[in-house]
């Protein structure tokens, strides 16, 4: 006879929340800091050369989970950085259940929560190799990128919960569906929007690349790639030209269509973190990668995801509002 979980479930499904408060936007906004958070520290892990300053995983060392007075502050870094997952964990976990009872009436969020709470060990899972490899660059890079998708996704996700509260707080009845990509655009917008979003992951990727190549490994023993340091950053910086060429084709278009402020305002921060990103890329080249330097690079990569998918988002995403409770008028029904 099979055994129900039923009765164990319901009660608990029936406290969960059943429409999108500020908590709501709270926990996805702490959702997107967590995970811009997590990239940050990692990178602080292999900027101080403590990679391996757990060298086993899931446990620190074969004899215990945590990291012990004799391995130092290589070991307290990289101990420190795994503690920070289950923080990450808590507050994905803590998101999700905030639109679990959503999950008909607003798919979108629930299925960006439950691909980010999954995101999460999978992380987890991809540090672990990264440590059996002895910290292989490539295997370092999917682990940056994956960040990179995470933070991509937890944008999306404080974009649609911000957008369900905005459209409710300026109605005077039942708020109507409202499109995210709201405002006048035509082609030549939603295609160099297309090219922002494609350049600025082009741009990270080869970032990647070049950090694998360049002297900071995470330890002194780990592999580096064999390419060429100069040859690698020019070719890094190629999607970056074609970045900032689509930002000021999109800037031009948008002052000439009058496009909506929302819109302006995602360029213009575009614009803010390729300069700010440029900067610091040309700054650490030249002064032969310090460590200050690197570590900022690698929050203005997360940033500048940020900024490219809020542009992507307010000229081509398909999403409409549905409401704040759950069962409201969906873009469907309304």
């Amino acid at each position: 006879m099979a055994l129900s979980l039923s009765p164990v479930l319901d009660p608990i499904r029936r406290r969960l929340p059943t429409r999108i408060t500020p908590m709501t936007r709270l926990l996805a906004l702490a959702t997107l800091i967590a995970n811009v958070g997590i990239m940050v520290t990692g990178g602080a892990v292999r900027l101080t050369a403590s990679g391996l300053g757990c060298p086993e995983w899931p446990r620190c060392t074969p004899e215990s989970w945590t990291a012990t007075p004799e391995m130092g502050v290589n070991g307290a870094i990289e101990f420190g950085n795994r503690l920070l997952t289950y923080v990450l964990i808590a507050i994905t976990v803590a998101m999700f259940l905030t639109v679990a009872r959503l999950a008909r009436s607003h798919r979108p969020l629930w299925a960006r929560s439950l691909i980010i709470g999954l995101g999460i060990p999978f992380q987890g899972v991809i540090g672990g190799i990264t440590v059996w490899t002895n910290l292989n660059p490539w295997v370092v890079s999917l682990h940056f990128l994956l960040s990179s998708a995470l933070v991509l996704l937890s944008t999306q996700l404080l974009l649609r919960v911000r957008a369900e509260l905005d459209a409710e707080a300026s109605a005077t009845g039942t708020p109507a569906p409202r499109p995210l990509a709201a405002g006048v655009r035509d082609p030549l917008s939603r295609g160099m929007a297309m090219i922002v979003l494609v350049t600025a992951w082009a741009a990270v990727i080869a970032g990647t690349v070049v950090t694998g190549t360049g002297p900071h490994a995470g330890d002194p023993g780990s592999p580096r790639h064999d390419f060429d340091p100069e040859l690698i950053t020019r070719v890094h910086t190629m999607p970056v030209y074609l970045l900032c060429a689509a930002a000021v084709v999109l800037l031009v278009r948008q002052r000439l269509l009058g496009d909506s402020p929302a819109r302006r305002r995602a360029g213009w921060w575009l614009v803010v973190a390729i300069v700010l990103q440029a900067a610091l890329g040309y700054t650490q080249h030249f002064l032969g990668l310090p460590i200050g330097l690197v570590l900022l690079h690698m929050l203005g990569s997360a940033l500048l995801m940020i900024a490219a998918t809020v542009v992507f988002d307010r000229h081509r995403a398909r999403y409409c509002t549905r409401g704040t409770t759950v069962g409201a008028a969906t873009p469907a029904t309304a």
